[in-house]
């Protein structure tokens, strides 16, 4: 009994002074370097092709994304289509002059231009 407590004592005191030795495979940025960091998220060692969750995953994407084509591309040409008639792109040759006729025709004096490449806008 009295070999057992010394045993016990000699390992406590053996585990206290390990966790006060200064770490020395401890990088400069806090960083461990003898180990690779945990993954975030559960991530599976191998993936067989002919797996049941590759097979699911190969007939979800044949079954949705034709549907979402479709639905995605009507919805799509729908929000073009609205954008175009409350605003049309309109071509002009001189810019300048436009800008002068559009201040004309609504009677404003301060119009900010913002000239790009080749658009213009105009804020008032």
């Amino acid at each position: 009994m009295l070999l057992g407590r010394i045993a016990t004592a000699s390992r406590f005191a053996a585990r206290a002074t390990f966790a006060a030795a200064p770490r020395t495979w401890a990088r400069p940025d806090g960083r461990r370097g003898f180990a690779a960091a945990a993954p975030s998220t559960p991530r599976p060692l191998s993936i067989r092709m002919d797996s049941l969750m590759v097979k699911c995953l190969v007939a979800a994407v044949v079954y949705f994304v034709p549907q979402d084509l479709v639905f995605l591309s009507g919805l799509f040409w729908t929000w073009h289509h609205t954008a175009s008639s409350i605003s049309p792109k309109m071509s002009q040759k001189d810019a300048a002059a436009a800008v002068e006729e559009f201040k004309a025709k609504k009677g404003l004096d301060k119009v900010i231009v913002y000239q790009g490449r080749s658009t213009h806008y105009v804020s008032i």
